[in-house]
């Protein structure tokens, strides 16, 4: 480009000398020498850095000013008149990029300050920020997600961030399927990675987390007095045991899961004796099929508390309280299920891992027994006592794994965990009640990133 621009001035250069031959020489020459170092000053700073342009420009500008009323100089003003409005646009670009540049920088060190101490309102501002900006960046989005988190599991939860919270956590899970890398390459930051030492698979343990957290605010934080969103949240439980994660072997998860059958199963059982006894205390075509129905939930609920209980009893660290009450409530599903008797459950547990978990999006199916139930005036259980859904004492779980952060432009890996620090909530008991209980307490919860 400069060649062309040279030899552009030299043939203007030429004319120009033309023009002036009949002009003193030395007024001829002072005029011409200025052109030519405007020129040059020009040619020599329109393409490097942001100062030398502002320099290039000026020389424009100044040869557009002073000479742009000769004809002879026409082709040399027209073609500066052309170049100023580009020069003036990539330089205003520049300085534009450089200041949002600059205001990212703080935004970024703001987020990791807070990030590092634990300012929850602070780091959801700022990254939100940077999110407005980068909405792909998958480890603010897991960041954002993972604190979110640890709030709605406070002792006293907040739920402020709860719908972000859940936002985020969708948002991580579909850039990590979809193949987008972690950018500290630990997935997550400072105080929320996830990776470590126990799950190598830091993708698969990523969204085992993600997927519990959505599961776990939609069911005990927005669930509380809202059926529809507690069915929302199996799904998200049901994903969290598919992923190379804590809640893989989270006597929480199967728990949740299985009271939610419980719940549905109680409600077949209520309507069923109003039925029964709008018939005559008889049943009827009907009532046998909600029977049949509530033994499809209960065998249900019966899988997914085998699998709580075993992975509570197969954890030391599990509080016996929590384990026996599991049980407990496992055998009265079990005695309900199958007409009293309690034959075979422990082998059941024993072997329950051998196959999937039922998906909680999949049909239950009915269980019809060969010979149906006879007229009855109680409750569809047989006289076997239908479990209550107060859940058992939450177990007792390893705090996750809080590295330090560091302060960078962008969220910095980290490499030396800490020590676990525990911390724990409360989950709310349901609602639902049946004719007794077995002994719970208010749950727990711990976790372990």
């Amino acid at each position: 480009m400069k060649t062309i621009y040279r030899n552009l001035a030299l043939g203007i250069l030429l004319a120009v000398f033309a023009a002036f031959s009949v002009a003193p020489v030395s007024a001829q020459t002072a005029t011409q020498d200025e052109k030519t170092k405007l020129y040059n000053t020009y040619i020599e700073n329109y393409d490097k850095s942001l100062d030398k342009q502002k320099i290039a420009l000026a020389a424009a500008k100044q040869y557009v000013e002073k000479y742009g009323a000769n004809a002879e100089d026409k082709e040399q003003v027209d073609y500066f008149k052309g170049a100023i409005p580009s020069l003036e646009e990539g330089i205003n670009k520049v300085e534009r990029e450089t200041k949002e540049k600059a205001a990212t920088g703080v935004i970024y060190e703001t987020f990791n300050t807070a990030n590092k101490n634990k300012n929850v309102p602070e780091l959801f501002t700022t990254g939100k920020q940077i999110l407005g900006k980068q909405p792909e960046f998958l480890d603010i989005n897991l960041v954002l997600a993972s604190a979110g988190f640890d709030q709605a599991v406070l002792p006293t939860p907040v739920d402020t961030y709860n719908n972000d919270t859940i936002n985020y956590a969708k948002k991580a899970i579909q850039l990590i399927e979809s193949g987008k890398p972690s950018e500290t390459e630990q997935y997550g930051a400072g105080s929320y990675i996830y990776k470590n030492d126990k799950f190598t698979d830091t993708k698969s343990n990523a969204l085992g987390w993600m997927n519990y957290t959505i599961g776990y605010i939609t069911y005990y934080r927005q669930g509380k007095d809202n059926a529809a969103k507690k069915k929302e949240a199996l799904p998200y439980f049901y994903k969290a045991t598919q992923h190379n994660s804590f809640n893989k072997t989270n006597p929480l998860v199967y728990q949740t899961i299985g009271a939610w059958y419980l719940d549905e199963a109680i409600k077949i059982d209520t309507d069923r004796k109003a039925k029964i006894t709008a018939a005559g205390d008889k049943d009827t075509d009907e009532t046998l099929a909600m029977l049949a129905e509530q033994k499809g939930y209960a065998d249900r609920a019966i899988d997914a508390y085998a699998r709580a209980y075993k992975f509570a009893k197969d954890d030391p660290k599990q509080k016996k309280e929590y384990t026996d009450n599991l049980y407990s409530r496992l055998k009265e599903l079990y005695t309900f299920r199958y007409e009293g008797k309690t034959e075979g459950i422990d082998q059941f547990v024993a072997t329950v891992q051998n196959k999937p978990m039922p998906d909680p999006t999949a049909a239950i199916t009915p269980v019809k027994e060969e010979t149906p139930a006879t007229t009855t005036t109680t409750s569809t259980t047989n006289n076997v006592t239908t479990p209550a859904t107060t859940p058992a004492t939450t177990p007792a779980t390893t705090a996750p794994t809080k590295p330090a952060t560091t302060n960078t432009a962008k969220p910095a890996a980290t490499t030396t965990p800490t020590k676990p620090i525990s911390a724990t909530t409360t989950t709310p008991a349901t609602d639902a009640t049946a004719k007794t209980k077995a002994k719970t307490t208010t749950p727990k919860k711990k976790t372990n990133r």
